[in-house]
């Protein structure tokens, strides 16, 4: 099948592009392959996925606008990047020929074998089977019916259009089929490959779950490999990934105090209820956390999220190698000096070396090597149309690297390059003049404050006691030096969490206070294994989205801001991963417990929010694809016609047109508003036609707009927007399409 095909160029060329740059990147991931902690193809394979998918896709959509004159664009614009992809493939396999020759061999002798050790064989499988039936319990077809899940309708409200306009409609240049206007807001490219695979022979579901399971599995593949390559520990790798799947939150004990008797709070859970009784979705009482915005939810309705955080992953793999080694450096510097210190009766200068060594030399500013920077920067920048708020949380994660790092410069190159590459893309797609980010100061995120202490509660509310535990990561280091000052921190630490800690019952106050007190008090008495200095760091660098997310909205729905947030929390388990992986490598009753209770405390939000999920999905919204409007809409129109609808576009004649390939003039105001379109006008415009009283007025308003059909259902003659007048409609267009059993009538403007 082509789309198959498709999948495997995509991959193949990923391959051919690492292969090719090898010479460039390798010495970068030496941190993790030398002591072959993760096996080289355990990375390989999920890079070059990612990367050939990124740049093909990209070399496809841009065949398509140079053949969007074609009757089907997508159809020389797939010829043309398969013969691009493969021309690439085999020069570059002529290049290895030696490796090349060696893997036909070894393939031929003894079959494809993939070298993954046991711990990367489950975590591969288990992501698999684990991700693949929320994603086809989300989005399935059966005949001509296509099913969303509960959990997800509402976004594919979004999504689907956007897929449906390059598979059945000819959207090149691309514009947002919720607004036509020549414009294209909207991270769309993780949909246009979905509708270039719908068009290649999958059906629908198929084309957006299968890159959506194999983007988030690589993710968690990179993941892994990443917590593994800086805490050297695989435990770590495995916490980090369950951390990842099931967030901490204080929602669990919020949500369950309020009941009254086990068994009440077991048959609410089992049924999506909350204490009253009444019908919920996710729980959590933090502004939005009702949506599933931090849950497993956002995964499933949000396809386009794990891709861009896996591309992140390979980038901070190209750059954290530079923030590692300036303090290995300067430690094995130390190190070497510390025979000589002790001499001669001097304590080691740490601190000002290091401050010394990051600011004021010149190995502190000039690039130590280019090319994986701009490999970086190059990742980043064609990612800002596949998830822009990803690209920006990742910036915000290598400028504080770069702050803390020598070779400062390398980072610049990175952001350089990243921001050029956006800002040609925003050009190409938004237009001149506007701009897809607007920089606004506005603190507080959703807490609603700018006060300090309500921030600090809100953060604590929504990350649960995450935020302690990391705190706990430094305690080593303070310990060893000065008990006293151990039991301090630890004192202040336990007074802050008690302080900030939300409205729950007095039992569940005292087992997360009592927990994170074993923990502190353990830790200063017995002198675990410090975490490494540069792991210590990385709480300041990983924790740079969610300043980001606390002082400045990018975009017109400040909402959007939570992606900063999860990636932040995504990398900062991997300290607490190793935090635990200490713990447990002590092999002893008291930590083995105290992490079981800790982790136990950290993932019961979590393991609820699967509980909803899996729960909001044995329901769905159903289409038909076999609708009388809908086979009229893709028989009888073309494909770059405009449609006047209801703005409820999740449901009836709208939805119809949409899985036709079609646009609608105005459509669902939320979608529009977030993705920055001024939908004034076209709201006047709107009332305006379908409440007209003018039959030459309204003929020409419609004309002036590009609106080619008028569409008229229930939803608009029992709108509160305007009063609906179908007569005038009758008398001024033409009908060319009626359903009397759902009592649509579709009128010609022309």
């Amino acid at each position: 099948m082509p789309a198959i095909l498709y999948i495997v160029i995509s991959f193949l060329l990923g391959a051919g592009l690492i292969t090719l740059l090898e010479p460039y990147w390798e010495h970068r991931l030496r941190f993790i392959l030398k002591d072959r902690l993760v096996s080289p193809s355990f990375i390989f394979f999920p890079a070059s996925y990612l990367a050939g998918t990124l740049v093909l896709s990209w070399i496809t959509y841009f065949f398509a606008v140079v053949f969007s004159s074609a009757s089907k664009p997508l159809l020389p614009a797939n010829i043309a990047s398969f013969i691009i992809a493969v021309v690439f493939i085999l020069l570059v396999a002529y290049k290895n020929i030696n490796k090349t020759k060696k893997a036909i061999y070894e393939i031929k002798k003894y079959g494809l074998q993939i070298r993954f050790s046991g711990v990367e064989w489950f975590v591969l499988i288990g992501s698999a089977l684990f991700w693949s039936i929320f994603m086809f319990r989300s989005l399935y077809s059966s005949g001509d019916m296509l099913h969303a899940g509960y959990s997800a309708f509402s976004d594919f409200g979004a999504h689907l259009p956007v897929i449906r306009s390059f598979s059945l409609g000819k959207n090149f240049p691309a514009q947002y089929p919720h607004f036509p206007d020549g414009t294209m807001r909207y991270h769309f490219m993780f949909y246009f490959m979905a509708g270039n695979l719908e068009f290649l022979g999958l059906n629908l579901p198929l084309a957006l779950n299968l890159p959506s399971i194999l983007s988030i599995v690589s993710f968690s593949m990179l993941l892994y490999s990443l917590a593994v390559g800086i805490t050297k520990k695989h435990s770590a790798g495995l916490l980090t990934l369950l951390f990842f799947v099931f967030r901490s939150s204080f929602a669990f004990f919020t949500f369950s105090s309020g009941f009254k008797s086990i068994t009440d709070f077991f048959r609410a859970v089992r049924s999506n209820l909350d204490a009253s009784g009444k019908s919920r979705e996710h729980i959590g009482n933090t502004l939005n956390e009702s949506w599933g915005l931090w849950a497993q939810k956002v995964y499933i309705n949000q396809r386009h999220l794990a891709f861009a955080f896996g591309i992140i992953i390979i980038a901070l793999f190209l750059m954290l190698p530079v923030f590692i080694e300036t303090y290995e450096k300067i430690r094995d510097s130390e190190t070497k000096n510390a025979g000589k210190n002790v001499d001669s009766g001097k304590k080691p200068l740490y601190f000002p070396k290091l401050v010394n060594g990051i600011f004021f030399t010149a190995d502190a500013w000039k690039p130590e090597y280019t090319a994986p920077c701009l490999i970086a920067g190059a990742l980043l920048g064609l990612l800002a149309f596949w998830n822009g708020a990803a690209v920006i949380a990742a910036i915000s994660v290598l400028f504080v690297m770069a702050a803390l790092s020598k070779h400062k410069l390398e980072f610049l190159l990175t952001a350089v390059l990243t921001f050029i590459l956006s800002v040609i893309q925003s050009k190409v797609f938004v237009g001149r003049g506007t701009g897809a980010v607007s920089i606004k100061y506005k603190p507080g995120f959703l807490s609603g404050s700018d006060n300090i202490f309500v921030i600090s509660s809100f953060y604590t509310e929504l990350l649960g006691i995450l935020p302690f535990v990391l705190l706990a990561a430094f305690l080593p280091s303070i310990a060893r030096k000065n008990k006293v000052a151990g039991f301090i921190a630890s004192f202040a630490f336990l007074t802050t969490l008690v302080l900030l800690m939300p409205s729950i019952s007095i039992g569940w106050r005292i087992i997360t206070a009592a927990a994170c007190v074993w923990l502190y008090l353990y830790i200063t008495v017995k002198n675990i294994e410090s975490i490494s200095i540069s792991t210590m760091l990385l709480v300041p660098v990983f924790s740079s989205p969610v300043v980001l997310a606390s002082t400045l909205q990018l975009t017109p729905d400040i909402t959007v801001n939570h992606k900063y947030i999860i990636l932040a929390v995504i990398l900062l388990n991997i300290i607490v991963s190793d935090l635990f992986s200490t713990l447990l490598k002590r092999g002893k009753t008291a930590p083995i417990v105290l992490t079981l209770c800790l982790t136990l405390i950290m993932l019961s939000t979590g393991i609820i929010d699967l509980i909803t999920l899996y729960n909001l999905d044995r329901n769905s919204v159903s289409y038909n694809q076999n609708e009388p409007l809908r086979k009229w809409v893709l028989e009888e129109t073309e494909p770059d016609d405009i449609f006047l609808t209801h703005y409820q576009t999740h449901y009836g004649a709208p939805m119809s047109i949409f899985l036709a390939g079609r646009m609608v003039y105005n459509g669902y105001p939320y979608f529009t508003i977030t993705a920055g379109y001024d939908i004034n006008q076209r709201e006047k415009n709107m009332k305006n036609i379908y409440e007209g009283a003018n039959p030459e007025h309204l003929r020409e308003l419609a004309g002036s707009e590009g609106i080619k059909y008028i569409v008229v259902e229930e939803q608009n003659r029992n709108a509160d927007e305007y009063a609906l007048n179908e007569e005038l409609l009758y008398q001024t267009f033409r009908i060319v399409f009626t359903d009397p059993v759902k009592n649509i009538v579709v009128f010609s403007v022309d």
